[in-house]
């Protein structure tokens, strides 16, 4: 009940901002960013020390200069999630351009499946504007918001650009199944968070950080045989992104086991390296991080 009147009282203040343009939506951002960095102080000692460890070259001043930036892209993410409510799909693809897709339509129509490994960078909750480039199904692997009505409030929302939000504890049955029926999908994984240790099955470098990583994406396309590419967003000027797709692997089951997530991370090391402003620095990334043990 209490969800469900949360619900109802926020929706419509999310539509009321939804339909502003984007120059009021970037004013109402600046402020926030503001409250988040100075006021409010939200997690900026963890994302100071998340820069510093990724960039120990780096001075104090350049760390809280990239912190600054930072909090003013966050506050840009949020408030492009709910102008996305009401984006026409023709004003999403100028803003959300893309190169290199060519290469996963010819693996799709080829009768193949593919995977797309993304780190958390740039506005990533945007890639539902990839299934306007694509007459394949493209599936986004997320988990589900504790809020039911939310959550099918957002499916819901993004299946008007063609997306189909997968929750991630239905992701290997799911593609398993289409698999067995031959059916070709598209398939989004963020996978440069920190998993639990309990289901850590790799242990590497990351920004020189001996950490767990996520490896769910690779053994999947081992498993049922899909080419993996990645995808480098960048963030061109407010509100407007590009996306870049380059191949990790055909047929990952050729590879020795974890090289492909290894070179996936190298991958997200440099887009980061490129804009680090622009990456989720509010996780705490290096939390389980250890000492590297001698081979």
């Amino acid at each position: 009940m209490i969800a469900f009147l949360v619900f109802i009282l926020v929706l419509p203040l999310i539509y009321t901002l939804s339909l502003a343009p984007f120059s009021i939506l970037h004013g109402l951002a600046r402020l926030l960013s503001f409250l988040l960095n100075t006021v409010l102080n939200y997690r900026r000692t963890l994302v100071e020390e998340n820069i510093a460890k990724a960039f120990p070259q780096y001075s104090s001043k350049q760390i809280k200069e990239i912190s600054k930036k930072f909090y003013l892209h966050f506050s840009d993410l949020f408030i492009e999630i709910i102008k996305a409510i009401t984006l026409s799909n023709r004003a999403f693809k100028k803003r959300y351009t893309v190169s290199g897709f060519d290469q996963i339509e010819q693996v799709l129509n080829q009768n193949r499946s593919a995977i797309i490994m993304a780190g958390h960078q740039s506005n990533w909750e945007w890639t539902s504007a990839l299934s306007l480039y694509t007459t394949h199904r493209f599936y986004a692997i997320y988990q589900k918001i504790n809020n039911k009505y939310f959550d099918a409030f957002m499916r819901k929302n993004r299946a008007r650009t063609g997306l189909h939000l997968l929750p991630t504890y239905l992701t290997k049955k799911t593609i398993a199944e289409h698999h067995e029926k031959k059916e070709v999908g598209l398939y989004g994984f963020l996978s440069d968070q920190s998993p639990t240790l309990k289901k850590t099955k790799l242990w590497t470098e990351f920004f020189g950080r001996y950490v767990p990583v996520h490896t769910g994406a690779e053994e999947l396309a081992r498993e049922f045989d899909l080419a993996v590419f990645y995808m480098d967003l960048k963030k061109v000027k407010r509100s407007h992104y590009h996306a870049h797709f380059s191949l990790l692997a055909e047929h990952p089951a050729t590879l020795e086991p974890f090289v492909l997530t290894k070179k996936f991370l190298s991958k997200v090391e440099t887009s980061v390296k490129e804009q680090p402003e622009t990456y989720l620095w509010t996780h705490r990334r290096f939390k389980h991080e250890r000492i590297k043990e001698n081979s």
